[in-house]
């Protein structure tokens, strides 16, 4: 298999573009109009599966969602004033542009994303017009179903900005296209987690857009995004050829024909050991090897949460003698929903509906989530197709799909908030350590009260703080909660790592009315320790030398070798890993990339990434689509501080275990001070306390 140009996948950005766009996509829309209808006859195969497999997405999606509109009473009244308010704002007209354009046609507007780019798949743009039929159809039914009445009709205060569609409002065919897309889009880009943050921001740009034009009411919008993420994952099936090829242009590769169709379990679908020797020599760094003793034991009994995107349960890496699993044995063995959706040992708040449980919480676009937990837990395959060590290869993993929840949106933090508390707090089987593996958007200043005073109008705000950084303090007092720093080489962490971030969560707390406020977003979670946990959470203060001190809260950034060719060599900050005040620690990980440099072609190792299990595919780090490992000399693979808090979360498990056998306390607080004396190292915002070894 062969490449025709280079991907940097090593790394996950944060970075967006600029939410908002005004400009007229009229020439897009005209110069796409050509590639649409070229593919129409081709693609009728998928139009014609699609309307054959609809009465079971309707059955998958079933009969609570979405749920019946308002058609009288105070709730259409509010909804109704709502919109008469906003066609009052100056920003209506702002967004007038934007949304004439939207009427026309949606595809453009995801398409901007890519705008500095040489040009966009074909591929993928037929993926997206199908899912945007896909979203016609299912918006269709249910309009039928419920047949409510446009907004213009119910009062005639309401002046549309273009003019209404001469079918029911609910739900909004807009909104339920435009969630489709970006849902589609964070299958394909699910190695790219800031496309896939903005691919949201835009849905929900054109879902609100559509009641700033005053054609549909707020619950019109909420509705057809409900449906588009109930659908989505039998989409995917039912789309599974032109996933596989818009994955396969995305990543630049030279078509052939390959094993890659499908959802069956990983070594079903022929998979190849690696062509060169896999050296896991991160390992030998962290003081893990053959030669210690220590490399197939480590962390047992210790149960690590990953709050990451899709993993592959079938991946071998995840396998155990007599028929053990890392994760859960039973799952790996079944596609059924129902157990999927009952079993503690997974939780996908990305697609909790699927005819398919199993290939719902999978990815082939992505294999982020598979690398991180094989870097955890992973045992090496007898057979050498993936020759991984995990840091703790005897503890057991927690996984938490949240790759669809990562754009600033109060709901998106309330909802991986209250993941992180019931992995904490739960009775059965909870977490032991918690590793917050994705770059989340951080949310814009004001978002939350920055100060709580008699004046603190709520009207102003999302909430009374951040949850997703509530959620974290909270349960960092109980467990330990690892974080990445991030990859933009900044001296400012990532969200949701940097001590302001935690500021709002703090001085809520320490407000009667705040604290009360606080409780209340999580107040259906029967949990008793999470009361005691708002009552004694810490203040964080940013300005202190080491913020989190007192915490479990634990922010790992990244070292890199000085000299890859030598595995030995002094391990330095790598330039891309983010610091500042918080920084706890450093892990080994990949070296530093210049992409005007192109690859030396002397023959010798060189030790640039970090080994790690990997999807079979194109959407993976592995520069050979059918290995399940990507290797250390690739010109890109696995790295970043993602590598590094996976490896330290590990060491961590190893710790929680020894203590544990020690009778000694492995709260989160607990298990910092222990790592802090075990670094012994003077503090320091660019390096934490040091390296973290063994």
């Amino acid at each position: 298999m062969t490449k025709t140009k280079t991907k940097t996948k090593t790394k996950t950005k944060t970075k967006t573009k600029t939410k908002t766009k005004t400009k007229s996509q009229s020439g897009q829309v005209d110069a796409l109009g050509s590639v649409y209808g070229a593919w129409v006859v081709r693609d009728q195969e998928h139009v014609q599966r699609l309307h054959q497999m609809l009465p079971q997405l309707f059955e998958t999606i079933g009969p609570d969602i979405p749920g019946p509109p308002q058609y009288t009473g105070d709730g259409l009244r509010d909804e109704l004033a709502e919109l008469i308010r906003m066609q009052d704002l100056p920003e209506r007209l702002l967004r007038k542009e934007q949304i004439e354009a939207e009427a026309q046609d949606i595809i453009p507007e995801f398409l901007s994303i890519f705008e500095d780019t040489s040009g966009t798949s074909v591929n993928l743009i037929r993926l997206l017009v199908l899912l945007q039929d896909a979203g016609l159809a299912l918006a269709s039914h249910y309009k039928a179903k419920f047949d409510r009445p446009r907004p213009h009709l119910m009062d005639h205060g309401i002046n549309p900005l273009v003019t209404p569609p001469n079918h029911a409002a609910y739900p909004s065919g807009h909104a339920t296209q435009a969630a489709l897309i970006a849902h589609g889009l964070a299958e394909v880009f699910a190695h790219s987690p800031g496309i896939v943050a903005e691919a949201f921001d835009v849905a929900d740009r054109i879902r609100i857009n559509r009641e700033w034009a005053g054609v549909h009411y707020a619950s019109d919008g909420i509705a057809g995004a409900e449906i588009a993420r109930a659908a989505f994952s039998d989409l995917r099936s039912i789309f599974d050829k032109l996933f596989v090829a818009a994955i396969e242009d995305v990543h630049a590769y030279d078509p052939e024909p390959v094993p890659f169709l499908g959802h069956g379990p990983v070594r079903e679908r022929q998979p190849v050991p690696p062509a060169h020797p896999i050296e896991q020599w991160s390992l030998d760094r962290l003081g893990i090897s053959a030669d210690a003793g220590n490399l197939t034991t480590g962390g047992a009994g210790v149960r690590v949460a990953l709050v990451d995107g899709p993993v592959d349960v079938t991946h071998p890496t995840f396998d155990r003698e007599g028929g053990g699993h890392a994760i859960d044995a039973a799952l790996a063995a079944t596609t059924d929903p129902q157990a999927w959706a009952a079993s503690p040992a997974v939780h996908n708040a990305d697609y909790p509906r699927a005819a398919d449980g199993r290939m719902a919480f999978s990815s082939k676009g992505g294999g982020h989530g598979t690398a991180m937990g094989g870097l955890i837990v992973g045992r090496a395959t007898a057979d050498t197709t993936c020759p991984i060590w995990g840091t703790a290869p005897e503890a057991t993993l927690l996984p938490v799909r949240v790759s669809t929840l990562l754009a600033d949106s109060h709901a998106n933090r309330l909802a991986v908030g209250r993941a992180i508390l019931e992995l904490a707090f739960r009775k059965d089987a909870p977490a032991d350590v918690i590793l917050v593996g994705p770059p989340f958007v951080r949310p814009p200043e004001g978002s939350y009260p920055a100060e709580w005073t008699a004046k603190t109008d709520m009207d102003n705000h999302l909430g009374p703080c951040d949850p997703l950084a509530l959620a974290i303090l909270l349960a960092s007092q109980f467990v330990p909660v690892v974080i990445p720093s991030g990859n933009e080489g900044t001296s400012h962490i990532s969200y949701p790592g940097a001590p302001s971030d935690f500021e709002s969560a703090g001085k809520t707390l320490s407000d009667i009315r705040g604290c009360v406020l606080a409780q209340q977003m999580f107040e259906d979670l029967p949990f008793k320790d999470l009361a005691k946990a708002f009552s004694a959470a810490p203040d964080i203060k940013p300005d202190d030398a080491d913020p989190f001190a007192g915490t479990g809260i634990i922010l790992v950034g990244a070292s890199k070798l000085s000299n890859p060719e030598d595995k030995t060599s002094e391990l330095v900050p790598a330039d891309y890993s983010q610091y500042g005040p918080g920084l706890f620690c450093l892990c080994p990980s990949d070296r530093d990339e210049d992409p005007s440099q192109k690859a030396p072609q002397d023959g010798r190792m060189r030790f640039n990434c970090i080994p790690a299990p990997d999807i079979l595919g194109h959407g993976g780090y592995a520069q050979d689509p059918v290995s399940l490992v990507s290797h250390q000399a690739g010109e890109y693979g696995f790295g970043g501080t993602s590598a590094a808090s996976a490896q330290a979360a590990g060491l961590i498990a190893r710790l929680i275990a020894d203590r544990r056998a020690a009778k000694e306390a492995v709260d989160g607080p607990a298990i910092r001070a222990a790592l802090t004396d075990k670094l012994g190292g003077k503090y320091s915002p660019k390096t934490g306390y040091g390296d973290l070894t063994l």
